[in-house]
């Protein structure tokens, strides 16, 4: 009887004997031997995707299954096992229905109980909410290709294998006040912000999210170094005046719906233009982050 991969992926011969690092070595998943780092597609001039993703294929084709990682940017609340619970109870539309199951105090699951109609090519059929050691939010999604789907009791033991394999790594996530290093940049850091870097061809974009919880209003700002700025200010905005980088920035204010408070500016540096944006849910906020990242310069030069 000619036996799956995912048969052979459950068997002895295939047990989780990799050891993959994820988001920076934040946390570690036992994999099966063969499995391989991946990245998720974009457009051709779009970003790639950030540091605060990772993705795992294990086989090819219509038998591949893949495992994906993502910070969520958010703190998690005091109750984690009701925040858990009511995450994966929405997973539940239509025809879809998942069971959530606890493996730790800080790790919680869901594992698809419905078996699709009509396989997609990428089937969710696990999913785990995971609280990391600084409070903040992980997300682990596990999908199957269409000839895994054949198999869904098989499909189900895999992400049972997979979430039991999940534990933390040594990776730490700043989010102190800091000055952050960048391109030759300095940028000056408030307290409670996390970064993602986002390379592009020829360009990079440098995130920062404010870490809140769920429900929480947050602020945060980004940096485009590159030659493409997608500006384009609106006449009517407050307009700004401050000094970055050693040049005078005009930055544009709006609040382009209520209790969404946004400002931009750009400049040009010796090959690059320096596109920097933040948001911020009061005008108070707003004004903060924009005295904060005046303050950005360039970096020493190494003597």
């Amino acid at each position: 009887m000619k036996r799956t991969l995912l048969t052979l992926l459950l068997s002895a011969a295939g047990a989780f004997a990799a050891d993959m690092p994820v988001i920076n070595d934040r946390l570690i998943l036992d994999m099966p031997e063969g499995a391989q780092y991946g990245m998720r597609t974009t457009a051709l001039m779009a970003a790639d995707p950030g540091d605060d993703e990772s993705l795992i294929w294990v086989g090819d084709g219509d038998d591949r299954i893949a495992v994906y990682v993502q910070e969520l940017d958010r703190l998690a609340d005091p109750d984690f096992d009701k925040q858990a619970r009511e995450i994966f109870q929405n997973f539940n539309e239509g025809d879809l229905r998942f069971e959530v199951r606890k493996r730790s105090d800080d790790i919680y699951y869901a594992v698809r109980t419905s078996t699709p109609k009509e396989p997609t090519g990428a089937d969710l059929f696990g999913s785990a909410l995971i609280r990391h050691k600084d409070g903040s939010l992980i997300r682990v999604s596990i999908l199957f290709a269409r000839n895994q789907v054949k198999s869904p009791q098989k499909c189900r033991e895999w992400v049972e294998k997979a979430i039991d394999g999940i534990r933390f790594g040594k990776g730490v996530r700043p989010s102190v006040a800091r000055t952050d290093k960048l391109e030759g940049l300095e940028i000056p850091v408030p307290e409670g912000y996390v970064r993602t870097i986002e390379p592009g061809a020829d360009f990079v974009c440098v995130t920062y999210r404010q870490l809140k919880r769920v429900n929480e209003p947050a602020s945060g700002f980004g940096i485009y170094l590159g030659h493409d700025p997608d500006v384009s200010p609106d006449p009517e905005a407050r307009k700004v005046k401050e000094t970055m980088v050693g040049q005078k920035v005009t930055w544009y204010c709006t609040e382009p719906r209520p209790g969404f408070f946004a400002a931009e500016c750009l400049t040009k540096l010796d090959e690059v233009y320096m596109h920097v944006f933040l948001f911020a849910p009061t005008a108070e906020a707003r004004d903060a982050l924009i005295r904060q990242l005046s303050q950005i310069k360039m970096a020493a030069s190494a003597e």
